[in-house]
């Protein structure tokens, strides 16, 4: 929770909590209805200033293409390598299970981290991560 001491600047609106001192009511943000994502615009995020009565499901290259290029989508593979580093250690088999387990619920098959060593060797753990994240395994339950 951030708290008006934290936001000194003045930049945020708070709300009264009556437990805590003025200076500790947490901030609020609310959500312009009018604002729209381009990043979730690309997954049919509907309209916040209309209703629908059903969304629309798609599935499209440029679906894809966010995944693996957005800022947020970059920013994300970036801290899960840097957790997977620092949560599995040294060993690159270790943070490709970690990543598994953490993306899939499972552990890589010896298979899989075979295939993925060398990948990970030339282009690194975080590109593994976006890689990861547009898998049809990770994006779709069966």
């Amino acid at each position: 929770m951030i708290t008006t001491r934290e936001a000194s600047r003045g930049l945020c609106s708070a709300s009264p909590v009556t437990t805590l001192p003025p200076r500790e009511w947490p901030i609020t943000s609310t959500w312009v209805r009018s604002g729209r994502s381009p990043f979730l615009d690309v997954f049919d995020c509907p309209d916040p200033s209309t209703t629908a009565p059903r969304r629309a499901v798609t599935t499209t290259p440029l679906q894809a293409l966010a995944l693996l290029n957005n800022s947020f989508v970059l920013r994300m593979a970036d801290r899960l390598a840097a957790r997977l580093a620092r949560e599995a250690g040294d060993d690159l088999g270790e943070r490709i299970h970690s990543l598994f387990m953490l993306a899939y619920g499972r552990r890589a098959a010896a298979d899989e981290v075979a295939r993925l060593r060398p990948f990970v060797d030339v282009h690194g753990l975080p590109a593994l991560c976006r890689v990861i994240f547009n898998s049809s395994e990770f994006l779709y339950v069966d």
